[in-house]
């Protein structure tokens, strides 16, 4: 099958090639909004959505760097 040049966006534009800063950027921002102390699965779920992240795609260092850089 050959990919469309939007189709390979929409891809890395979720994730599925790995999450950068951009990623982590977006998802935090949305985390923020909410102005909660604890965060949960289905808070971090709902961010990854809001953002346009496939929330699976993302590694213990991914949710490491997240919380390090993004959240504090």
């Amino acid at each position: 099958m050959a990919f469309e040049p939007w189709m390979l966006g929409a891809i890395d534009e979720a994730g599925y090639n790995g999450i950068r800063d951009e990623h982590l950027a977006r998802v935090a921002e949305e985390l923020l909004a909410d102005d909660k102390e604890l965060i949960d699965q289905d808070d971090f779920e709902h961010a990854c959505r809001m953002a346009g992240v496939d929330p699976e795609n993302f590694t213990q260092d991914d949710l490491d760097r997240l919380e390090q850089d993004f959240l504090n």
